[in-house]
Order: structure tokens, then sequence, then C-alpha cells
């Protein structure tokens, strides 16, 4: 089962927190990083990935574990901002 997390949607995209977790020796996280996505980013992605969603929204929640997962990436790599903004180049897109 997923856990949909809690997002804003904006205009300009969508914002969301992320919890970065890692394990070395113990389980250790840090602290909830705010992240962005923007629309044009979802769209991307979406088009891509073959997502049938046409709002952002939809887009977000059929893509949020891979979303997630690249932002958990990113804070855990020390890559600043605030928000920490997920770009289309953070996702690894293989040709076709």
């Amino acid at each position: 089962m997923m856990n949909h997390s809690d997002i804003d949607v904006t205009t300009a995209g969508i914002r969301f927190s992320v919890q970065p977790t890692f394990r070395f020796g113990s389980h250790r996280s840090l602290s909830d990083a705010a992240c962005f996505i923007s629309n044009q980013t979802l769209e991307e992605l979406a088009e891509q990935r073959y997502c049938h969603g046409r709002l952002p929204e939809e887009i977000f929640r059929q893509l949020e574990r891979e979303i997630t997962g690249v932002a958990n990436r990113l804070a855990l790599a020390g890559v600043r901002g605030t928000p920490l903004e997920v770009r289309y180049w953070n996702f690894t897109i293989t040709d076709q």
C-alpha cells in the first residue's frame, strides 16, 4: 500500500516534503526536506512515462514513488535549495 504525501498544488507546480533516511550502522534520518516539482517537469515526465493523468496532481500521484525517491536521493546527496527543486534531468530517462 502506498503512503500518499501531503502536497500543496500551486499554479506553478507541486510542493511536497520528504524525510530522507539512510542506513549506515544504525538507522538514521535527516530533517524533512521541503521540495518542489514544476508543472513543466511533471508534463515532461508524463510524456516520457506514458502517464494517463492530465492534471499535475494526477501525474504526481501516478509517479509519486519515483518523484519522492529522486527527492530523497537529492536531499541525501546534500543538494540545497528552499525548497529543493526536482527537475526533469534528475530522473534517469532511458531511450526508447
